[in-house]
């Protein structure tokens, strides 16, 4: 059976996504840099042979624009993040894939060398993690269904990753490059190209 990716996305409403980026840089700076992530991340994903389905919150599929329009959407159920990331899990392994890939769309270094890898490392692995910088994951993959995985964990905190891998226990594990999501001006900083392109864009609207 064929490898499945989920991604996990918020529809790019002004006002509506990451918001602790835009604390610092502002709501249509922020939405802006959100939509390049979008971009990017279906941009790689349209170089993937898996199967790709958005898990998405906030508005309606048409939201998304010309966004993602080749991939099956369907609304994140669940009260946290664990939650939603548990019956997405259940759901794709209910389909019968033998593999399943968690992303989300704050990772403007995704490339297909990430996926790929993490599809290679799940055939001697049982699961394969991308570790963020700030302490999570921004990668999750597996070859069955964990639940206790995305039970008790403060999302967004520190400790995901070191949780998740104390949950793993004896299983054998891949860990992957670690890598930075963009979640702090800090982090937008980091990646020259997209913050460039950001200055220009808004540069040539005030002209």
């Amino acid at each position: 059976m064929e490898s499945l990716v989920l991604v996990f996305a918020k529809t790019p409403l002004l006002g509506k996504v990451k918001s602790r980026l835009a604390a610092e840089l502002g709501q249509e700076k922020t939405l802006w840099v959100y939509k390049q992530l979008l971009l990017k991340t279906e941009a790689v994903l349209k170089q993937s042979l898996c199967k790709v389905v958005v898990f998405y919150t906030g508005g309606s599929p048409e939201d998304f624009g010309n966004c993602f329009q080749d991939f099956p959407k369907k609304n994140q159920i669940g009260s946290d993040l664990g939650e939603r990331m548990s019956a997405a899990f259940k759901w794709g392994f209910a389909q019968g894939y033998s593999k399943v890939i968690a992303l989300g769309t704050d990772l403007w270094e995704l490339n297909k060398g990430t996926l790929d890898g993490a599809l290679h490392a799940l055939d001697e692995a049982d699961a394969a993690l991308g570790p963020a910088k700030d302490g999570g994951y921004y990668l999750l993959g597996l070859k069955e269904f964990y639940p206790e995985l995305f039970l008790n964990k403060q999302w967004s905190g520190p400790e995901v990753l070191t949780d998740t891998l104390q949950n793993l226990g004896s299983k054998r594990i891949a860990l992957l490059e670690e890598k930075s999501d963009i979640d702090f001006y800090k982090d937008l900083v980091l990646h020259s190209d997209l913050l460039g392109s950001m200055n220009a864009f808004f540069d040539e609207r005030k002209n």
